[in-house]
């Protein structure tokens, strides 16, 4: 690891042309099922990108059906609670 040190002003100046980072994919899923509470179907994906998907979903809360073999995942939004 390399440290070096650097002004106030060089620094918010590399900050202010740097674009934060991009949403994940995931998140533009979970975000477009939470807002429009539609189910979606998710398909020609690989083992590894139904995986991820499987972890993210899990995390927010939505319920979805993994479909490994198919590369397919089905999302729906959380139960209310009533």
């Amino acid at each position: 690891m390399k440290i070096s040190k650097k002004s106030s002003a060089e620094v918010e100046k590399e900050y202010k042309e740097n674009p934060p980072r991009a949403k994940g994919q995931w998140t533009h899923v979970v975000e477009m099922v939470q807002k429009s509470g539609q189910a979606v179907e998710v398909t020609d994906l690989s083992k590894g990108q139904v995986a991820a998907a499987s972890r993210k979903f899990k995390e927010v809360g939505l319920r979805f059906r993994a479909f490994y073999k198919d590369g397919t995942i089905l999302v729906l939004p959380a139960k209310s609670e009533k």
